[in-house]
């Protein structure tokens, strides 16, 4: 169980909203990032946060010093229809936190994403997380993580539960032919404060499910977010030329090798944009193996060393790219000197008022004497 996830930067949150204060739709995205010891709890684990494309961006995140996919991340903001800059407050005790479908929903994903550990027989236990967006009380937009049990998970695997009409009550299945459904209680305190113990079937309250983790503060992994960020068609549009400008730009094709200074800084920092590497990924310009330079590059713990760009530097994929920013730019005007007019000014007919050229006796038109 994660007991504690860091977003790296309040601009992941922004970013994210962004879709949904240009459009108002709803948004899910998947959360890259990595795993961290806990101390504030025994044991405990945090999240540190910086798809038919899922096992591309899975390699590329493994490369970007272990990166992985720690939860999702989706939106749940409608705005109050007095003031449409607030947002309606939907997720608290009485309703419910997380609803049951939400809930199944992550039980499932997180048997789909099992943890590796020498702790199990089956050297797997399940352990992902969620994020929800939504509105607080005084209607500001919060961040509240969640998970669920381990005991959730093995009820949607065994095909135990199923959602409810009410958000915040799970279902428990009937039993049948090839459904085995053992006894399930659940405890609470009744209204004289005296603990009771209840059959769950045929329903029980879902955050008997659910497990909250913490939200501070970290530093990011990846220090840019110049690059749009890809499926929000008509929004926000990503293009190679947008990428060759910026580098352009930057001057990057001047960087050589050992050289420091603030023009490597600001190149690598622009380069330190997850967006960016995984759109690299898919427009051919880098080479699998020279992405994976790149990667390294950019998520190096040292990354202002100046000595850190020299394995980028010497990759065939990056010199190409460097050629191809270099053609790209605009080429710098030559100065343009006035050009003299040849054998003076025109000569105007009076009677036509035609221009004729330069040096002529006659007009042109009416063969009289100018």
């Amino acid at each position: 169980m994660v007991a504690h996830l860091d977003f790296s930067s309040p601009e992941l949150i922004n970013r994210f909203l962004g879709s949904w204060r240009a459009t108002g739709s709803q948004r899910f995205g998947w959360l890259v990032g990595h795993y961290e010891p806990y101390g504030e709890v025994p044991m405990g684990i945090k999240a540190i946060l910086p798809w038919d494309d899922e096992k591309r961006i899975e390699e590329l995140a493994r490369d970007a010093k272990g990166r992985q996919i720690v939860g999702y991340i989706f939106t749940d903001l409608t705005p109050e229809a007095e003031d449409r800059s607030k947002s309606v407050c939907k997720r608290h005790a009485n309703p419910f936190y997380l609803s049951s479908l939400e809930a199944l929903f992550a039980a499932r994903l997180q048997l789909n994403h099992p943890t590796a550990t020498k702790s199990s027989r089956t050297g797997l236990f399940s352990s992902r997380l969620v994020t929800v967006l939504s509105g607080t009380p005084d209607g500001a937009i919060d961040v509240q993580a969640y998970m669920v049990s381990e005991q959730a998970c093995a009820m949607v695997d065994a095909d135990m539960v199923e959602a409810s009409v009410d958000p915040g009550i799970v279902r428990v299945k009937e039993e049948e032919e090839g459904r085995y459904v053992p006894d399930v209680f659940y405890r609470f305190k009744n209204e004289y404060g005296i603990e009771v113990k209840q059959s769950a079937k045929p329903c029980f309250p879902v955050e008997y499910l659910i497990v909250t983790s913490r939200l501070p503060d970290a530093s990011p992994a990846f220090l840019s977010t110049s690059l749009s960020i890809e499926n929000r068609p008509r929004i926000e549009e990503q293009y190679v030329s947008s990428i060759i400008a910026d580098l352009g730009r930057l001057k990057a094709g001047e960087v050589t090798l050992g050289q420091g200074g603030a023009r490597t800084k600001e190149v690598l920092r622009n380069l330190s944009d997850w967006h960016l590497l995984a759109y690299l990924g898919t427009v051919g310009l880098l080479g699998t193996d020279d992405l994976k330079v790149l990667v390294k590059t950019v998520t190096s713990p040292n990354i202002d060393d100046p000595k850190v760009f020299d394995p980028l530097l010497l990759t065939d994929g990056w010199q190409t790219l460097m050629t191809i920013v270099q053609e790209s730019q605009p080429a710098r005007k030559r100065p343009t000197q006035p050009t003299p007019p040849v054998g003076g000014a025109s000569k105007v007919c009076p009677h036509r008022t035609y221009k004729n050229p330069p040096g002529s006796a006659d007009c042109e038109v009416c063969g009289l004497p100018l």
